[in-house]
């Protein structure tokens, strides 16, 4: 599998310049808030975002000034969906780190993470940004949408695909979506291409959510986070929905049950995560995973042949062989 180091290589300058423009973010006025920052943005991960922000922005010309703004909005209010949804998970690890929340405290993720989304809104309108403004903020409000969806399905047991994908396509694919879009309007594409590059967002945020879920079962010790969250928190995902179509009624009825007693009883949750891998889950997840990466690369079909194309079919590869 080619290295996501190799894929970004020729955006690299843009991407060190991303870090030091978040740096800028952790020097406020406050020292305590600036000790959290610091210790936010030291597990920096990949900066998938910021660097879809770059690619799409490439595949139509060179980076301006508002694709440097775009790529720090979009990475500034990633960050802070992660810092609420740690205190919504009550998750312990975050890139095999504690959670601000484990850390510290509930109060200080959920604040700096307020503080996060104000930034992102304060780049936007300092630099006039109105239209990346205007595509960024319904994505707050699907962010929101999805996690309170999801709080909601979780209190159930509802194996539903439609209510699976209308959460993740609010959760990860609606914020993917828009980087993607935000960076081709930067570089001045056309509506079509917006339009197209929007499609291949949309589809990535979906395979990257997968990813994660199969990974939630069959985690190698590499993913930086717990395996089995899911199960604990009573999330149905695509691995367990696949494998409960090849489930017998009786079968259903003895996992149904085991479902509702993982959160507290870990052997509960092995035998669901054992019946998963046994009834297919994790093949078919697999296999639709393939079968979108077939659409997104429909979708770059359709764009200029550039570097930044051929990098963006090399991060498909990336997303779907990740292991964490």
């Amino acid at each position: 599998m080619v290295q996501f180091n190799s894929i970004t290589k020729h955006i690299s300058n843009d991407l060190e310049n991303l870090e030091k423009s978040l740096k800028e973010v952790a020097n406020s006025d406050s020292d305590f808030l600036n000790e959290v920052l610091n210790y936010v943005f030291e597990s920096k991960g990949k900066r998938i975002r910021p660097a879809l922000v770059y690619l799409t922005s490439r595949l139509f010309g060179e980076p301006q000034q508002s694709t440097h703004n775009a790529a720090l909005v979009l990475e500034l209010m990633h960050t802070a969906t992660l810092l609420h949804d740690d205190v919504v998970d009550n998750a312990v690890l975050r890139r095999g780190k504690q959670t601000v929340n484990h850390k510290w405290d509930d109060k200080t993720a959920v604040l700096v993470g307020d503080y996060l989304f104000a930034r992102a809104m304060k780049v936007a309108i300092d630099y006039n940004e109105y239209e990346l403004f205007k595509i960024i903020t319904p994505v707050i409000m699907n962010l929101s949408v999805g996690e309170l969806q999801q709080m909601n399905n979780s209190s159930k047991f509802e194996v539903n695909y439609e209510k699976y994908y209308e959460i993740i396509k609010n959760k990860t694919a609606s914020l993917i979506s828009v980087g993607c879009k935000s960076g081709a309007i930067s570089s001045g594409a056309s509506k079509e291409e917006v339009e197209t590059v929007e499609r291949l967002g949309d589809i990535l945020g979906i395979i990257f959510q997968i990813k994660d879920d199969i990974l939630d079962y069959i985690g190698n010790g590499e993913t930086g986070k717990e395996t089995g969250v899911d199960i604990r928190e009573g999330k149905i995902t695509l691995p367990f929905i696949l494998a409960w179509e090849n489930m017998s009624g009786i079968e259903r009825e003895s996992i149904e049950e085991c479902w509702k007693n993982a959160g507290h009883n870990r052997d509960c949750e092995k035998d669901v995560v054992t019946k998963v891998i046994e009834k297919g889950g994790i093949i078919e997840s697999e296999k639709t995973l393939l079968k979108m990466k077939n659409d997104a690369l429909e979708q770059l079909d359709k764009l200029p042949k550039t570097i930044a194309r051929q990098a963006l079919i090399e991060l498909v590869d990336y997303i779907i062989n990740r292991n964490k």
